[in-house]
């Protein structure tokens, strides 16, 4: 239990700090905005490729890889030789890089060629942490309640940490999967008016990241560096087209690589090339310089990048400048091009924003288009039709014995009117009914950067409509004996009738595709903050890359109820917390259901969610014969 512990120190801390910062904050907020002006002017003064490369480094370090994750599970008598390439532990790299490099595009790259010290690098990091910091302070000290209802606080504060701290949607895998089943229907669109389509997006994003890594000069930079050089061979027409070349140019294949491909330099000889330490400052300009291979590719990179100066709106407005939540392009456009070159300094950026990459085309395109047949469900090829339909075959893969329908519809009667109204899925099994509703709605960047009553509308509109579509079904079916719903299959209206359902169990669950976890977690703040209506309590809220994971580690029937009878109850303690859904599920399958609730104490539960984390990145990045966590 020290994680709980742990984490309830910090968090007592963080409060304590935020009250100080509360205490004065017209004056609070000036000694940031002066911070901020440090740290431009130490970026100013040096060429800004370089200190966003030494960020990269950083990054590349602290990021999962196949060979750092064998490396960590090695257990040879050699061991200590290599216990500098393990992962690095950062949990400030991803957010300070993104933020740097908002920062760098505000404004033109005026000391090119003046490459930094790592004095001055580590300078620049120190400041960068102190400043992310203290935005944390910050935005807790704007949500201390005042009246003591702080139900508000909490949700705006919850959004805005997962904002700030950039806590992740779901695992690679499970992203990749989602990303090619929603878009694969709109290539055609996306091919006539890019030249590319969502494939060949996706494709060029996780290679950028390989262009990158194939000049580090680690083992796995060096496997990197053989598959491009691979490839390249390949296009050239393998051993015999190589050989036609060192004839013809009288140069090794490395010095011909090079020569197409500048970034990379051979070794002196020529009978090799040269990888560069992540340490080194001065190979930055290579390391992060990333050339298309093909046309198809080019035209990726350009749709991807901007340049310095472009993001200028960061700086604005002034009584904010550069401030870590301010609008950036880098979401959309994740490359930095200069002088005809292109930068990829973050290796997780790009993959991280590729549905909002993706959906941004579209609406660049044709906002009639993205609006009628990307968005809503006129098109069978939606997103809201799509999530509906994967919703379906995942609990199906986790509940084979239980039959599920989609799209149904049922009569009412409300206000002594009869009223046809819907139902998203109902799976019935010989024990249970799941009463299933789907919903599609997001939070955007004013959400996210913590605008109370837009935050509250939306969730509102997913989580408190589709706890009251559950509801309102769950009546339905318990107010007689037996009930119809109507519903399409092969092209023609059938009914299902359900009879005696006040025999079985019955769960109501809504699935979104927004990760609405930082405060469905605890829905009894909802309620008291007027979101959710009480009368609705209790919904399973769940995102579908959480839903992904239940599907693929829930064993059995009898475990999914007895998970969701003890989840729900969670929701009427209030002295447990824990951070996100996949904790109480972790805590579940280390068999510690069912939780006990003290009154003495206020208990936050958090890690257990470390042997999930662990399968799905070993798992994501390549490594066979990872066991399943199962339930102990």
């Amino acid at each position: 239990m020290d994680e709980i512990n742990e984490l309830e120190d910090v968090l007592l801390l963080f409060k304590m700090a935020a009250e100080e910062a509360r205490k004065d904050p017209e004056r609070y907020t000036a000694w940031i905005r002066g911070e901020i002006e440090i740290v431009i002017a130490l970026i100013n003064k040096l060429d800004k490729r370089y200190i966003l490369g030494a960020l990269g480094a950083r990054l590349i370090k602290a990021s999962p890889n196949l060979h750092n994750q064998f490396v960590a599970m090695y257990n040879g008598p050699d061991k200590e030789d290599i216990a500098d390439e393990k992962m690095l532990e950062d949990e400030h790299a991803e957010v300070l890089l993104e933020y740097l490099m908002s920062i760098c595009l505000s404004s033109a790259n005026t000391s090119s060629d003046i490459i930094p010290t790592q004095k001055q690098i580590n300078e620049i990091y120190e400041q960068l942490i102190k400043l992310k910091q203290n935005f944390n302070f910050l935005e807790v000290s704007k949500n201390i309640p005042v009246d003591g209802n702080g139900s508000d606080e909490w949700i705006r504060n919850s959004v805005v940490q997962d904002t700030m701290n950039m806590r992740g949607n779901g695992y690679h895998q499970h992203i990749m999967e989602v990303y090619k089943e929603l878009f694969a229907p709109q290539d055609e669109f996306l091919a006539q008016f890019y030249g590319f389509n969502s494939d060949d997006l996706l494709e060029a994003i996780i290679k950028l990241d390989d262009l990158v890594l194939s000049k580090i000069g680690t083992l796995f930079g060096s496997m990197k560096s053989h598959d491009r050089f691979l490839r390249w061979s390949d296009q050239k027409g393998g051993e015999k087209g190589i050989i036609e070349l060192i004839t013809e140019k009288r140069k090794s294949p490395f010095e011909i690589f090079a020569d197409e491909y500048p970034d990379v330099t051979p070794v002196e000889g020529g009978m090799g090339l040269i990888h560069y330490p992540l340490e080194y400052i001065e190979g930055y300009a290579k390391v992060f310089w990333v050339i298309p291979e093909n046309e198809k590719e080019r035209k990726i990179f350009n749709e991807l990048s901007c340049s310095f100066g472009s993001n200028a709106s960061f700086l604005f407005p002034p009584q904010y400048k550069a401030f870590i939540m301010n609008d950036t392009i880098i979401k959309n456009k994740p490359l930095i091009k200069e002088h005809d070159k292109f930068y990829h300094f973050s290796i997780q950026l790009a993959f991280r924003n590729i549905f909002r990459i993706t959906e941004n085309l579209i609406k660049s395109a044709s906002e009639v288009y993205y609006e009628n047949n990307y968005k809503g469900n006129s098109s069978y090829h939606s997103r809201d039709n799509y999530l509906e339909r994967k919703t379906k075959l995942l609990f199906e893969r986790m509940l084979p014995n239980t039959v599920f329908y989609s799209s149904l519809d049922y009569e009412v009667i409300e206000n002594d009117v009869p009223k046809k109204t819907e139902l998203d899925l109902i799976g019935i099994s010989d024990h249970s009914i799941y009463i299933i509703e789907v919903k599609a709605g997001e939070l955007n960047d004013k959400h996210k950067r913590g605008a109370l009553k837009g935050l509250k509308d939306r969730i509102e509109d997913t989580i408190d409509y589709g706890s009251y579509q559950c509801n309102r079904a769950k009546k339905y079916i318990m107010e007689k004996e037996k009930v119809s719903f109507e519903y399409i299959e092969a092209g023609s209206r059938k009914v299902l009738e359900i009879e005696n359902a006040a025999q079985k169990e019955i769960f109501k669950i809504t699935v979104t595709l927004e990760h609405f976890a930082a405060v469905s977690i605890n829905l009894r703040y909802l309620i008291e903050a007027g979101i959710l209506n009480e009368d609705y309590k209790w919904s399973w809220i769940v995102s579908l890359y959480d839903l992904m994971i239940f599907s693929d580690l829930i064993e059995n029937e009898n475990d999914f109820n007895e998970y969701l009878i003890n989840r729900l109850k969670i929701y009427e303690m209030r002295n447990v917390e824990f951070i996100d859904e996949i904790d109480i599920l972790g805590y579940y399958l280390e068999g510690n259901f069912p939780i006990q609730e003290t009154e003495e104490k206020h208990v936050i539960y958090s890690k257990f969610s470390q042997e999930i984390d662990s399968y799905y990145i070993k798992t994501g990045v390549g490594m066979p014969d990872i066991a399943k966590p199962r339930k102990k």
